[in-house]
C-alpha cells in the first residue's frame, strides 16, 4: 500500500490578531469576576465553546447589576458605535480585542473621509469588519463592493475614490477593483489594508493545490478568510474540502496514495490541526508529514 504524503502550510492556526484576542480573553477569564462578550469574539464555534466553558458569557444575558461588575470583551473584527456607546457603557471595564490590522484599515477609511474623498469599502457586506469600516467612512461612503456584480452595478459620477479593503479580501479581487475604476478614468487613492498573514495563506493554498491531489482547509464555515481559502484551493484542486472538525475526515474517502495539502483559516485552533494529522494517520498505516517547501 502506498504512503500518504501530508504537506502542511507554513502558516497554520491562529493569526497574530486572533492569538492576541484569545490570550487577552483567557487572561480576563482567569482574573475573576464576570467576563462577557458583545458578540462572537472570533469565527470559530469550537473555540467560542471552549471560552464559554471557561466562564465567558453574553452581555445580553447579564442583568444590569452583573454588567456593572463585568469586564466586557469587544470582538477581534471590530465593533460598531452603538455597541460601544450602548448598554456596555455601564460595565466595570471594556476590553477592545479588535485586531490592530483591522484598526489600521479603519484609520485609512477615516482619513479618506476626513479629506472629503468618496470611500468605497471592498468587503463582505454583512461582515462585522466591513460594517466597522463603513462606520469610519461615514457620509463619505459611496458603496460597499463584494463582487464583480457589485462593480458592474456601480454608477458613479465622482472623479476620485478612496478604496479600503476588508483585511481578508484577496489580492486578485483588489486588482479587479482597481482596474474597474482606472478603466473608467476614475482616480483611485488607496493604502494596502489587506492582511499580510491572510495573503500568505492564500498564496500557500494556491501553491499547495497545484502539487497535491487533495486539499484540506481547516476552519469554521462562518470565517470569511477560511471560505476564501476554499475558493482559492478549489479553483485548482477539485478535491478541496472544508474541514471544521476531525470527525468529518472519515467522510472524505481519502486514498492512501493521495498527496494531502493542509491549510487553515486564521481562527483555527492549533489543536484541530494536530487532531487532523493524527486522524490522517488512522486513515493510512504509513503517513509522511512535511512542511511546504
Amino acid at each position: 500500500m502506498p504512503d500518504m504524503r501530508v504537506v502542511l502550510a507554513h502558516d497554520l492556526g491562529y493569526c497574530s490578531g486572533i492569538r492576541r484576542a484569545i490570550d487577552a480573553a483567557e487572561t480576563a477569564l482567569r482574573s475573576g469576576g464576570p467576563i462577557a462578550a458583545t458578540d462572537t469574539l472570533l469565527h470559530n464555534a469550537g473555540e467560542m465553546n471552549r471560552l464559554r466553558s471557561m466562564g465567558l458569557r453574553s452581555v445580553e444575558l447579564l442583568s444590569d447589576e452583573e454588567l456593572g461588575a463585568a469586564t466586557v470583551l469587544l470582538p477581534a473584527h471590530g465593533s460598531t458605535l452603538p455597541e460601544r456607546l450602548g448598554r456596555i457603557s455601564g460595565a466595570r471595564a471594556v476590553l477592545d480585542l479588535t485586531c490592530p490590522i483591522v484598526n489600521r484599515a479603519r484609520d485609512v477609511a477615516g482619513r479618506f473621509a476626513d479629506a472629503g474623498v468618496s470611500v468605497v469599502v471592498v468587503g463582505d457586506k454583512e461582515h462585522r469588519e466591513t460594517r466597522y469600516l463603513m462606520e469610519a467612512a461615514g457620509r463619505q461612503l459611496l458603496r460597499v463592493v463584494a463582487s464583480e456584480q457589485d462593480l458592474d452595478m456601480l454608477e458613479t459620477s465622482v472623479s476620485r475614490v478612496g478604496v479600503v479593503y476588508q483585511t481578508t479580501q484577496s489580492r486578485e479581487f483588489r486588482q479587479q477593483v482597481l482596474e474597474w475604476f482606472r478603466s473608467r478614468g476614475i482616480e483611485v487613492v488607496e493604502e494596502m489594508t489587506l492582511c499580510p498573514e491572510v495573503l500568505r495563506r492564500q498564496d500557500a493554498a494556491g501553491a499547495l493545490a497545484r502539487r497535491c491531489t487533495v486539499m484540506l482547509v481547516l476552519g469554521d464555515s462562518s470565517s470569511a478568510n477560511t471560505r476564501r481559502l476554499v475558493a482559492v484551493a478549489g479553483s485548482i484542486c477539485h478535491k478541496t474540502y472544508l474541514l471544521q472538525d476531525v470527525a468529518e475526515l472519515g467522510d472524505l474517502g481519502l486514498d492512501c496514495g493521495d498527496i494531502v495539502g493542509v491549510v487553515s483559516g486564521t481562527s483555527c485552533p492549533p489543536m484541530v490541526i494536530d487532531q487532523v494529522v493524527e486522524g490522517l494517520r488512522r486513515v493510512c498505516a504509513d503517513v509522511s508529514v512535511e512542511l511546504e517547501a
